[in-house]
């Protein structure tokens, strides 16, 4: 009971703790993303109008007003640290210029976080190439010398701001809280009336509201993003689950048809723990923005990667394939971070790819990397997602079902519908091991793509 109840606040405490440390990781994410946003600007202000020397410093101050209160202070430094311009309440240099250099050089950020009286904030440095200048204010004294032009260093600083956190992020905190206090309720009704029918029922009550809440977070059985078919079945071994999926249209500012996510993942281990994980895994990759670029996509998950190292127990690990489609180039990108290879089956039939690209499983390398992969999508091609608990399925003779098995159930039925094959699949399963008792979750997706062929996109775009 002891040892129950510590389990219990152990989670509330994990899942607050997460929480938190989600919504830092996000306010640093959005800070940074302005900050760079706002040193294109001043880029570009300095490319058009060519300052000389002596307004750089009126520049800078411009770039702070006009950020409405975003910035704090901006300043241009030397390589000896001297300074060359600066705005108001501008602060000591923060960084050497050598420093900066040998980040850059190695295609790493310069910024770090400082607490001020007005709060916390963010100092990076940006490199900046300024104009040739051939009168006594040259630049030859406090730039940098190379053969490309004068380069110097911007040191943007920006107050923190956390921005509006999306709603996934506090569902992940309040099915955590809503978990641990099920379980918190469980223990004591066994406590009182351990020995009553009734405080069982109770327990088992609780643990159905933990079942039904993970339920509610996967998508509706009956929908599909747009320009896919898309057949589901997710089948936790015991009340909740450590496996869990997702699909959703992707939103873009301006776009209306940006294309579609995908997410399967497996979390090690069993009940409650599990599913907690699970669910933080799931709602982090509704929070973060991962769907605009290559470079995002790697970001996010080497994130979420240290987020699971630092904070989650070192038993628990977790598997994730989690891709997008962009609709107007035609392209699957995905990483896939030790899970299950999905299988693409081409509608012509004559290949099936293994989807590997990505990493290591995410919770036990905390400077791992990741790449993207990425993958051409033809109208009727199909994509099958799963977890190891349908291939690793085990007859009484302890052979396991297997890719290859699953493959054939496959293209014996390519062109059925999505449900017919996804049904397929599990009927062979239970044939193969003579059970309907799971041993492990199961969770299968059968996506088949209806959009316009690469033909059309490429003659829509021309």
């Amino acid at each position: 009971m002891l040892a129950g109840t510590g389990l219990a606040i152990l989670l509330l405490a994990s899942s607050v703790v997460n929480y938190f440390i989600s919504s830092r990781t996000t306010a640093l994410f959005n800070t940074r993303r302005e900050m760079a946003r706002e040193m294109t600007s001043l880029d570009q202000l300095v490319r058009v109008q060519k300052p000389s020397a002596a307004s750089l410093s009126g520049m800078l101050q411009q770039v702070v007003r006009e950020s409405n209160g975003t910035l704090a202070w901006a300043q241009i430094v030397d390589r000896e640290g001297a300074v060359i311009a600066r705005s108001d309440a501008a602060a000591a240099p923060a960084f050497t210029a050598d420093y900066v250099a040998s980040r850059i050089r190695d295609r790493r950020p310069a910024f770090a976080v400082r607490d001020t009286r007005a709060g916390k904030i963010v100092v990076e440095a940006f490199p900046i190439r300024l104009p040739q200048y051939s009168s006594s204010l040259s630049f030859k004294s406090v730039a940098l010398k190379s053969t490309t032009g004068n380069i110097s260093f911007v040191e943007l600083a920006s107050f923190v701001n956390a921005g509006v956190l999306l709603w996934p992020v506090r569902w992940t905190l309040i099915l955590g809280v809503t978990g641990g206090c099920a379980l918190l309720g469980a223990l004591v009704v066994l406590a009182v009336r351990f020995r009553s029918h009734l405080s069982a029922r109770r327990v088992e009550h609780q643990i159905e509201i933990a079942s039904q809440v993970q339920r509610g977070l996967l998508p509706a059985a009956n929908t599909s993003p747009r320009d896919f078919e898309l057949a589901a079945e997710w089948r936790p071994a015991s009340n909740v689950s450590g496996d869990f999926y997702d699909a959703f249209d992707l939103h873009r500012e301006g776009v209306t048809d940006a294309g579609a996510a995908f997410v399967v993942g497996d979390v090690s281990g069993k009940d409650v723990p599990a599913a907690m994980l699970a669910s933080l895994i799931q709602g982090t990759a509704h929070a973060s923005d991962w769907t605009r670029s290559a470079a995002d996509h790697n970001t996010a998950t080497e994130q979420l990667n240290r987020l699971l190292c630092e904070r989650a127990s070192q038993e628990r690990f977790a598997s994730l394939f989690w891709g997008y489609f962009d609709a107007r180039a035609g392209l699957l990108h995905y990483v896939n971070c030790g899970h299950c290879a999905p299988l693409l089956f081409r509608a012509s039939g004559k290949s099936v790819s293994r989807l590997c690209d990505g990493g290591p499983v995410l919770g036990l390398l905390p400077q791992a990397r990741f790449e993207q992969g990425v993958e051409r999508l033809e109208q009727g091609d199909l994509l099958m997602l799963y977890s190891d608990g349908v291939v690793e399925a085990a007859n009484a003779k302890g052979e396991e079902f297997g890719e290859q098995r699953l493959v054939a159930a496959v293209e014996s039925n390519i062109h059925a519908e999505p449900s017919q094959i996804r049904d397929r699949i599990l009927r062979a399963v239970r044939e193969f091991t003579g059970s309907d008792v799971l041993a492990d979750d199961q969770t299968l997706l059968a996506i088949r793509y209806t959009g316009v062929a690469v033909a059309e996109l490429e003659t829509q775009a021309a």
